[in-house]
């Protein structure tokens, strides 16, 4: 069935409203042996099991990675966003003159350090469930920061 206009199909609601392929957990595969009359079903949920628990990081070292990027991320984000009503107060208020560039520069270093904060966050949290960390994570980015490089430069390197 097509639309009277531009003879485009109709879909109907309920094909729309599917939840998308890709999206959720996989489903359970089941192996059958070979070479046996009799097929037996084996699961393969312990090896699977074993490589996801391997990539996965716990929810507590997750939910300590964002405070951490919320902080590092928001704080020059947000100092850099209350300079432009600051550069119209000086501008219009004050009828100083600004040259443009200085709020350019200003706000491209602070949303710089914001760009910069999400790797921080990342790596100035403890990365060990057992263990909170310091207040400003520095020993924790010292330790992380080799595995962090290693992980980047080790995947690009393996083409």
């Amino acid at each position: 069935m097509t639309s009277p206009k531009k003879g485009l199909p109709l879909v109907s609601i309920p094909a729309a409203l599917k939840s998308p392929r890709g999206f959720g957990t996989p489903p359970k595969r089941k192996k059958t042996k070979k070479g046996s009359n009799k097929e037996e079903e084996i699961s393969e949920d312990d090896d699977d099991d074993e490589e996801e628990s391997e990539g996965v990081i716990p929810e507590i070292v997750t939910n300590r990675m964002m405070s951490r990027m919320g902080v590092s991320v928001g704080a020059p984000l947000f100092i850099g966003l209350l300079f432009f009503p600051f550069f119209y107060y000086l501008k219009v208020g004050l009828k100083i003159d600004v040259p443009t560039w200085v709020p350019f520069i200003v706000s491209f270093s602070f949303f710089g350090s914001a760009l910069l904060g999400v790797s921080y966050g990342i790596v100035s949290s403890s990365w060990d469930p057992m263990r909170e960390g310091s207040f400003l994570g520095w020993n924790e980015a010292k330790k992380n920061w080799p595995v962090f490089w290693q992980s980047i430069w080790g995947r690009s390197g393996k083409k």
